[in-house]
């Protein structure tokens, strides 16, 4: 959506209030909370949990309960006993950095040649690793990010669309179809049962949202189950012309701008 369209439609929305919500509206962006941007605030995200300086005690990752003990070190590394779930845990389980021999430093490092979409090869050689745990921490860093997304909630202006990846069956002994050479395109035109669909959503803060809901064009139900209670009601809802959008964002309270075909 281009800047120019996006102030047009706010300084609409904006005149459209009473002069006590204006002056509500502009006191909220100025106490806005300064969201997540930039690389070294994503690799401190996806490291650790918290960023702010250890506590001395911690909740347990188990079972969340705070009835916790020291309970000695090794290697140097404090551990801590939950006296509710008898488990010992230290400040890493639970996250990409537990069991691991490596530095932070090596990590922060992966996730700079990981956001820069390096191959693993790459990767390895930068940070001094071999092939297989670089693939083995790609994929912690994946899951990392999706448990993450799991948690975020939209708000403000949110821009959503759907992309589309071809089907691929890349590892698999059983294929259900002719295998593909590789750079072939799929057999079928058009949005087919062997396109991958994505919606994927962003807000203006930088919090993007996406997640595969169905093969070839989405139906209702399936928007419904990635984008319902995912965006705060209220919200700007911008989407395309596709008319499923028009009943998640009467369903989940959203003010929504359809932009038309072609335009």
């Amino acid at each position: 959506m281009e800047l120019s369209n996006m102030v047009s439609i706010l300084k609409q929305m904006f005149k459209s209030l009473s002069a006590d919500e204006q002056q509500s509206f502009l006191d909220s962006l100025k106490n806005e909370p300064k969201d997540i941007k930039g690389f070294e605030s994503l690799k401190q995200a996806v490291i650790k949990h918290n960023p702010n300086p250890l506590p001395d005690r911690c909740n347990c990752p188990h079972c969340q309960s705070t009835h916790v003990v020291k309970n000695g070190n090794r290697n140097g590394v404090q551990r801590f006993m939950c006296k509710e779930c008898n488990r010992t845990f230290t400040y890493s389980t639970n996250t990409i950095v537990y069991k691991s021999s490596k530095s932070i430093e090596v990590w922060k490092k992966y996730c700079e040649c990981f956001l820069n979409k390096f191959p693993l090869r790459k990767c390895a050689s930068i940070c001094g690793i071999n092939l297989h745990t670089a693939f083995n921490w790609r994929h912690k860093i994946l899951d990392a990010l999706q448990n993450m997304q799991s948690s975020i909630t939209l708000r403000g202006i949110v821009e959503t669309d759907g992309t589309y990846y071809a089907l691929s069956f890349k590892g698999s002994h059983e294929m259900p179809r002719e295998t593909h050479k590789r750079g072939h395109s799929v057999s079928t035109r058009g949005l087919s049962k062997e396109m991958v669909c994505v919606p994927c959503m962003v807000n203006h803060s930088g919090f993007s949202l996406a997640k595969i809901s169905s093969l070839g064009k989405p139906s209702l139900n399936d928007l419904g189950k990635v984008i319902d209670n995912r965006i705060e009601k209220g919200s700007v809802f911008v989407t395309d012309s596709f008319r499923g959008y028009q009943k998640v964002a009467k369903d989940n309270d959203l003010t929504h701008i359809r932009i038309l075909k072609g335009k």
